[in-house]
């Protein structure tokens, strides 16, 4: 790809975002998701005494990607060269295609609903899509499933596909049951009482539990908590129509990446989120604001520097702040010298040993190396770094010992392990440039080691591990993916823009890069409508313009260049 025919895809893709961060109810590029599109079509139009589908076009999608083999499979794995492990496709294939068989099964006993025509082989897709999920669940292990809140979605959708005629038996259904039993127990009381910010995203799996009539409070212009699956169970189970939830999915239709065909992504909105991570990506790679656009890039900065409050902001304003997003929002605005000190940041977020994801008001906080990473860059590009010092050490320490720990990176946000190993080789050799620069006093005896040893090792290490992994025809990770090679592609490049990791292998590290660009080259399609889903939740996501800002990261990044400015910033 040509220097200009690169500049321009970052462009326009900096353009989109300047224009959708304008939507009234935000905007979302994560990738379709079958299981969120069937809650859509699941729902009645209430608002009139005609007997109709709110969203008719959710249902025909369902029925285009139904495969042959009767289930439904975002993950396209039969087509795919480098697979999913069974750990990850199974109950993501198997939460999605229990959610259409049963769009599919309340559509043909409601087949007097107007909007949609049945298929004339609506029964024989049935029985398809059952004994396609009666062949995955009976291999499949709930204990070594990461799918958050899988031990509510499935045993709710199950009971609902019971109420419409089908029942499931299988071996590990017992276990799950017990699980769900478990699960479900918490006292929801907590949603009654007031506005709720705590990302749940899955309020479908407590029916049967959640009186939906007495939420209705927590409605807001983003649906139901983000979450276009919740907006649609509230729409079908509360005694009251919400207009505002209607908009609200219609605008995620209409503007998702569905672009109208009816599908719709698992999570909306995410406005902070992804300009964010967007702009970090490319701006901290070779791109510049005049590349981009420097009114665009100025647009997208003013909306987020709106979404601070008290120094933090989350990945929407629907959710509670984290310091995943309040680092990254940080980050984007101080590199175009906005000067925003990150005490909001240390106040919420610092714990003894790290950084942790959110404060006291989620139950679980979160240790991620991912997010301290994140962290640790928002810090070094603070107005002052040598007065958060001392946070400073903290983050790179506890990021070395996961390593040490570990070996290599497992994150709470993304499959990859790529992911986190270079958020920590980019803030780490930020950290090394920063204190050889005489920016960061030391703290304690300890930071003579940690500057010299502990640090240096780390990085060799990660260095040593990138290059001894790359595969054959370019690639990393065990898919051959472009997302996952991109993350590698960018740490390498950071890695080597260093002298204190390892010069003596620069003549490698170069050809492992050219070699990951070139797998990038021939792999990767702009626009691509299925992009790699590598992103954790209820499913398995993509987020399309994340994705696409980290590929062309590293198809612009030089190592070389990288380690100029490493000498030259102050």
């Amino acid at each position: 790809m040509s220097h200009p025919i690169l500049l321009q895809q970052a462009r326009n893709l900096v353009q989109r975002i300047a224009e959708e961060i304008k939507f009234e109810h935000g905007f979302s590029s994560v990738a379709p998701s079958i299981y969120d599109t069937a809650w859509l079509a699941l729902i009645p139009d209430k608002t009139t005494k005609q007997k109709r589908w709110l969203f008719p076009e959710s249902f025909t999608y369902l029925l285009e990607h139904q495969s042959p083999d009767g289930g439904w499979d975002p993950l396209a794995q039969s087509s795919r060269t480098a697979k999913y492990p069974d750990a990850l496709w199974l109950p993501d294939c198997i939460i999605h295609s229990l959610a259409a068989l049963l769009a599919l099964c309340r559509h043909f006993r409601l087949a007097a609903y107007q909007g949609v025509d049945l298929p004339k082989d609506a029964l024989a897709r049935i029985f398809r899509g059952k004994e396609f999920l009666d062949n995955k669940l009976s291999v499949w292990m709930p204990e070594v499933t990461a799918h958050f809140g899988f031990e509510l979605l499935i045993p709710v959708l199950l009971q609902l596909l019971s109420n419409e005629g089908l029942l499931f038996d299988f071996p590990a259904k017992e276990e799950l049951l017990v699980r769900y039993e478990k699960a479900s127990s918490i006292d929801l009381g907590f949603l009654y009482n007031g506005p709720c910010r705590i990302p749940l995203l899955s309020l479908e799996a407590f029916i049967g539990k959640l009186d939906f009539a007495k939420i209705e409070h927590l409605v807001s212009d983003g649906g139901m908590m983000g979450s276009p699956a919740s907006t649609a169970a509230y729409l079908i189970y509360a005694p009251n129509w919400s207009d505002k939830c209607e908009v609200f999915l219609r605008h995620v239709v209409k503007k998702g990446q569905g672009q109208g065909n009816g599908a719709v992504g698992g999570v909306f909105p995410l406005e902070c989120f992804e300009p964010t991570w967007v702009l970090t990506a490319l701006l901290e790679h070779g791109f510049t604001a005049e590349n981009l656009s420097v009114d665009n890039v100025d647009s997208i900065l003013q909306a987020v520097y709106k979404s601070l409050s008290g120094g933090v902001t989350g990945a929407t304003h629907i959710w509670l702040p984290d310091a995943d997003d309040t680092s990254r929002t940080l980050t984007a605005l101080n590199l175009q010298g906005y000067h925003v000190t990150p005490q909001g940041l240390i106040d919420k977020f610092e714990v003894e040993h790290c950084f942790e994801t959110f404060d006291d008001r989620m139950p679980n906080r979160v240790s991620s190396v991912s997010v301290n990473g994140n962290v640790l860059s928002a810090l070094l590009h603070s107005p002052d770094p040598g007065a958060v010092t001392a946070q400073i050490e903290k983050v790179a320490q506890f990021m070395c010992s996961r390593w040490k720990a570990t070996g290599k990176f497992e994150d709470q946000w993304n499959l990859s392990e790529y992911y986190g190993i270079m958020h920590m080789a980019q803030s780490l050799i930020h950290f090394l440039t920063k204190q050889a620069q005489g920016i960061l006093p030391a703290v304690s005896a300890l930071s003579h080691v940690l500057i010299h040893t502990t640090v240096p090792t780390c990085l060799r290490e990660a260095l040593d591990y990138l290059l001894n992994n790359q595969h054959k025809d370019g690639s990393w990770g065990e898919l051959h993916c472009n997302e996952e090679t991109a993350y590698a592609v960018v740490a390498l490049a950071n890695l080597g823009s260093h002298v204190a990791v390892d010069r003596e292998r620069d003549g490698e590290v170069d050809l492992a890069i050219a070699r990951g660009k070139q797998f990038l080259l021939e792999n990767w399609v702009p626009g691509n409508p299925s992009p790699d889903r590598l992103w954790t939740g209820k499913v398995l996501h993509a987020i399309a313009y994340v994705g696409e800002a980290y590929i062309l990261a590293a198809l612009k990044v030089n190592r070389v260049n990288l380690a100029g400015i490493r000498r030259g910033s102050s």
